[in-house]
């Protein structure tokens, strides 16, 4: 045989070693796999460190070089995962092609603090809205004193938690880390903390008050405006709120309930309310940030679930009839 050819045939044989056949990872038969649980926002690092501290892999930094070798070193998503132990090379291939177990929560946009409590467990929820080390770094300067004000710096998704005790955290960490993407990076650099809470508070009570994105950087006008000239908002969704904090719910409004006493209650308050009063969509928080240049000072429900705007008191009564 030819030198050339013994060379050409040596470079092949050294190529099928140096790479792992697919079966080489597949899982002896009977042997049970390891459940580890990956929380949210945990780098590649935490993975394999978390697989090695588990007995999946007894080699965390191979593993680790092969996660980043196969492309799913910032794609493993957080949940509940069953490996089967082997090498690293064999460990990281089921992690590719695995899928984590938990449960799905939605935080639907318009959601206040009792829908929460009632999806994941209250107290867990409290502890992690009032941590500051629970939420994406970027978010926590910005982060209000009252721990329910902060609901409002999650974005509303659907979220893959683990399942575990530490769902709340999870949550918080994720929806957080969104809401940095979506809205807070967007936020001008000169705007103060407590500014943003109050476009915070603006953008829930948008939310409340109109359904229709289109429509909403019109209501926060009106609301802005109002604010400008010394006028009560009127905000019948945070009037809602308040009989809703007593456990009471109200869908239509009587000139009675106008008259409940709480500081979120806008008919008898002057100003903002002082906190949101639900977790607002991104379309709120923009509106709230960027209102719409408008005069009005009024608007109205249609039939056909639309708002019409008006500038003065007596166009208002007129869209009315």
């Amino acid at each position: 045989m030819a030198f050339g050819t013994l060379l050409f045939v040596g470079f092949l044989l050294g190529l099928y070693i140096s790479i792992p056949s697919e079966r080489w990872f597949m899982p002896p038969a009977g042997q049970e796999g390891v459940t580890v649980q990956v929380r949210s926002g945990s780098s590649a690092r935490d993975v394999a460190k978390a697989l090695a501290d588990a007995g999946v892999v007894n080699d965390e930094r191979e593993l680790l070089n092969w996660m980043v070798k196969l492309k799913i070193d910032r794609s493993t998503r957080p949940g509940t995962y069953t490996i089967v132990p082997g090498s690293p090379w064999e460990v990281a291939m089921r992690l590719k092609d695995s899928v984590p177990s938990g449960r799905r929560v939605t935080v639907i946009p318009g959601y206040d603090r009792m829908d929460l409590k009632r999806i994941l467990d209250p107290q867990a929820l409290e502890r992690a809205l009032g941590d500051d080390q629970a939420f994406f770094p970027e978010v926590r300067p910005l982060l209000p004193r009252g721990t329910w004000d902060r609901l409002a710096y999650i974005v509303p998704e659907t979220y893959l938690l683990s399942g575990g005790n530490e769902d709340a955290r999870s949550l918080v960490y994720m929806g957080s880390k969104l809401w940095w993407e979506r809205v807070g990076s967007r936020i001008p650099s000169g705007m103060s903390a407590p500014e943003v809470f109050r476009r915070a508070v603006m953008a829930s009570v948008v939310e409340r008050e109109s359904n229709r994105d289109e429509e909403r950087p019109l209501v926060a006008s009106v609301f802005f405006n109002r604010l400008e000239r010394g006028m009560p908002l009127q905000s019948c969704a945070t009037v809602v709120y308040a009989w809703r904090e007593r456990g009471e719910r109200r869908t239509q409004l009587t000139y009675e309930d106008l008259k409940i006493r709480s500081p979120y209650n806008t008919y008898l308050n002057q100003g903002l309310p002082p906190g949101p009063i639900c977790v607002p969509s991104v379309s709120s928080w923009n509106a709230a940030l960027s209102p719409a240049s408008s005069k009005f000072l009024y608007f109205r429900l249609r039939g056909d679930g639309r708002h019409v705007f008006s500038e003065t008191f007596e166009d208002h009564v007129r869209n009315g009839r």
